[in-house]
């Protein structure tokens, strides 16, 4: 019986590792994980990361980061529009349905 990094004896997790820069979740055969002397683990998706990382710039202050945020923002405010939208929708159908029983 093996265990895995990943996974135990009740079975494999499914736990994506998250940029250290970009903060993006990519999957774990992919990217670069850097053990750090003083023993902190720092996960990269990419070699650009990476390397922003070790220049020492700021994840605030790259432009291709804060591009990916605010497409991220866009994409969750559309989510949370169509989640709601359905959630009346079917609270409407409930309604109708009640109102039909009566």
């Amino acid at each position: 019986m093996r265990l895995g990094v990943w996974g135990s004896l009740g079975g494999a997790v499914n736990k994506m590792p998250v940029c250290s820069f970009c903060k993006n979740a990519y999957e774990f055969p992919k990217g670069t994980t850097v053990v750090q002397k003083d023993s902190s683990v720092r996960y990269f998706c990419s070699s650009k990361c990476r390397k922003n990382s070790e220049m020492g710039r700021l994840n605030k202050k790259v432009r291709w980061v804060r591009k990916s945020d605010v497409v991220k923002a866009d994409k969750a405010k559309k989510d949370a529009a169509y989640k709601a939208r359905k959630e009346l929708e079917e609270s409407e159908k409930v309604a109708k349905t009640k109102a039909k029983k009566k």
